[in-house]
């Protein structure tokens, strides 16, 4: 389905997992809803309202050079993702190599921010921590070590 709107649940707007999101974490999440395709539920039962449900959920893919592109810095991004995650609006489906190969991060739209806040909430899965060096300050502190011990 494609059209020039996208929907959020009351219960969503209402929920604390939703109130406690920033701005940024909030865009990203609706931009997250952009990218989802809606069919028709072919399972609805005669009679009832239509139900959706979206055919592309777990190959939603969301790069850093995309969100740089509409304005997110990289750090907000991952804190948008990790918020987004740890608070079960996404979950993470495949977690890629960094782009560099072809294989992208996949993402799918989740309900279990319905549970968020009790003990039956499951926080999902956690993003390893990127441990890759010559990267970052890991090579910034590599270059800095090395220089100052000539």
């Amino acid at each position: 389905m494609t059209s020039d709107y996208i929907s959020i649940e009351k219960r969503l707007l209402k929920s604390e997992a939703w109130r406690g999101l920033t701005g940024i974490q909030k865009n990203v999440y609706s931009d997250f809803l952009l990218k989802r395709r809606l069919s028709p539920n072919p399972n609805t039962k005669k009679g009832r309202k239509k139900e959706w449900i979206i055919t592309n959920n777990g190959q939603l893919e969301y790069c850093y050079s995309e969100a740089k592109k509409k304005g997110i810095s990289p750090d907000s991004f991952r804190n948008a993702i990790d918020a987004l995650t740890s608070r079960g609006l996404i979950d993470i489906e495949h977690l890629g190599s960094g782009g560099w190969k072809g294989d992208k991060t996949k993402y799918a739209i989740s309900n279990r921010w319905r549970k968020w806040g009790t003990p039956e909430f499951s926080p999902g899965e956690v993003r390893p921590k990127d441990r890759r060096q010559g990267r970052g300050w890991a090579a910034y502190h590599m270059r800095r070590k090395h220089k100052t011990s000539i």
